[in-house]
């Protein structure tokens, strides 16, 4: 080794030694130190994971002629094999540059240190290290796919990040599709999904805060936000509903939205759920926050109002003119998707004299053969069509819409031809289904869907005035609705000129406000 090599070395070690210990946290794992002893802390490790197979131990030796054992330790299939097998070809490199250094440290112990000093500098070039002291870290970090060098001699350990890259590749997303617009979606990886959102909102206020929860899970969630427009009293609420959680395994997106709910007693939504990186990006330019959950491909939103699940992406990537049209056709269809079977039922039963003359004759001659009063039709039709819809979504893809269609079909003519059901109740239930999937919100097309059956129930007992108060009785908890304290129905009620700029219409950009706070609608 030259001199000017073994200056340099001598330099590093005493640089490493000097070096402030940095280790990262988790609350529920054994936080007992490491041992200088190799086979004790080799020991305490194997019990933890019970002799599991795929927990894997390689040792070999390091240093000459004086030998250190060194074992490297990671779970098969979640650390990347290849980057652990060029970890100890670096690490097994060092033993020219240890039997030179002996000449250096006559102290065994020194040179135990030296070893471990030099590993650590030479192993960063696989991926990042950090020094790792207790037995809690080793856990969590074998588990998260990284590599641990444990040293004989040392209580001190080395992570060296190893993750397979085993997600699935960047995809157009499935249950957000535009026409115009980007065809990029979230994966089920947090650190994939907040890179996406690095690339597109590049600035140096968008802040992410990692942590875990999740007793068993042990779940990697981030909270994204852009510092300077969010609402600091709500990114405290948020911070503090996901403080209060305490479940042993959070398994999906799902899990969290429930918990953080405001009131948990409702079929509307109230936190947000999308795939779509660059809704995600405009949504934050307004002041809300995201969370990802790791195995999710979905960013939860939070704080919503009722018109955030009925805009779409297309809305920003079309002209104002269109958008708007498009927005009003949405509110139209969800409040049809909502009262068309009611209606029509309470027409039928009670206000035959609503109808105009002639179309009343041909309705009437139309159920003359059904046996059934209109609210068994609407129930039967209705619950045949979820059932097709349901079996749809479970068939192999392949068959999947042959299936559907020519089922919807067969069934619905058969029916009609059968007398079961009538032709106009049928047109009638297969218009309020299509309406239904112009929602753009999955879960508030599945509340329309549950709240249609309570008002057809209603409107077969009282006619139009049971739906009327059944309308007001919705109105009046859409109004009790808070989301993170913002009103549900902001800003409509409260009225709030500045959010209707982009509630109902979509103003020209050049009128809309170029940041959005999350206080913007009334706050309580």
């Amino acid at each position: 080794m030259s001199i000017f090599r073994k200056k340099f070395y001598k330099k590093l070690l005493n640089d490493k030694q000097n070096d402030h210990v940095h280790t990262p946290t988790d609350s529920h794992l054994n936080k007992d130190p490491l041992k200088e002893n190799l086979q004790e802390n080799l020991d305490s490790i194997m019990q933890e994971f019970g002799h599991s197979s795929d927990f894997v131990s390689r040792k070999f030796i390091l240093g000459h002629p004086r030998s250190i054992y060194v074992v490297a330790l990671y779970i098969d299939g979640l650390a990347n094999e290849d980057m652990v097998n060029e970890l100890i070809t670096h690490a097994h490199s060092l033993s020219l540059e240890s039997a030179e250094l002996l000449e250096i440290e006559e102290n065994e112990k020194s040179y135990i240190e030296n070893t471990f000093n030099l590993t650590r500098e030479m192993v960063s070039t696989v991926g990042n290290v950090i020094v790792v002291t207790d037995y809690r870290t080793v856990i969590s970090s074998l588990l998260n796919g990284n590599t641990i060098l444990l040293f004989q001699g040392m209580n001190h350990g080395l992570i060296v990040s190893t993750l397979g890259s085993n997600y699935r590749a960047i995809t157009e997303p499935t249950s957000e599709t535009v026409v115009k617009g980007s065809k990029e979606g979230f994966i089920e990886s947090v650190s994939e999904n907040t890179a996406m959102m690095r690339r597109r909102l590049k600035t140096g206020k968008l802040r992410v805060e990692r942590r875990k929860m999740g007793d068993l899970s042990n779940t990697d969630i981030a909270i994204m936000y852009i510092d300077g427009i969010v609402n600091d009293k709500v990114l405290d609420e948020v911070k503090e509903r996901l403080n209060n959680i305490n479940a042993e395994a959070i398994l999906e997106s799902n899990h969290i939205e429930e918990l953080i709910e405001e009131k948990r007693i409702t079929l509307f939504p109230t936190v947000l759920s999308t795939e779509r990186p660059d809704r995600l990006s405009r949504i934050l330019t307004e002041g809300k926050i995201a969370i990802f959950v790791e195995g999710t491909p979905f960013a939860l939103v939070v704080p919503n109002v009722f018109p955030d699940f009925l805009k779409s992406t297309e809305d920003y990537t079309s002209r104002y003119s269109i958008s708007s049209l498009i927005r009003i056709l949405r509110y139209i269809t969800f409040h049809f998707s909502l009262f068309s079977s009611p209606i029509y039922i309470a027409l039928i039963t009670y206000h035959q004299e609503i109808i105009p003359t002639h179309f009343l004759i041909s309705l009437m001659a139309q159920r003359e053969g059904v046996p059934y009063p209109a609210l068994i039709e609407a129930m039967l039709l209705e619950i045949t069509f979820e059932i097709l819809r349901e079996a749809g979504v479970r068939i192999p893809r392949a068959i999947g819409p042959t299936i559907s269609i020519a089922g919807a079909l067969v069934i619905g003519d058969a029916a009609v031809s059968a007398g079961l059901v009538s032709p106009a109740m049928t047109i009638i239930v297969a218009l309020t289904a299509i309406s239904n999937f112009t929602i753009p919100s999955y879960t508030l097309a599945n509340t329309t869907r549950i709240l249609r059956f309570s008002f057809m129930i209603v409107a077969s007992i009282s006619g139009l005035f049971g739906v009327a108060l059944g309308y007001f009785i919705m109105m009046a908890h859409l109004c009790s609705l808070r989301s993170f304290g913002l009103h549900y129905l902001s800003p409509f009620a409260p009225f709030y000129l500045a959010g209707n700029k982009d509630a109902i219409l979509r103003f020209p950009f050049s009128l809309l406000e170029k940041k959005k706070k999350a206080n913007t609608f009334k706050n309580e």
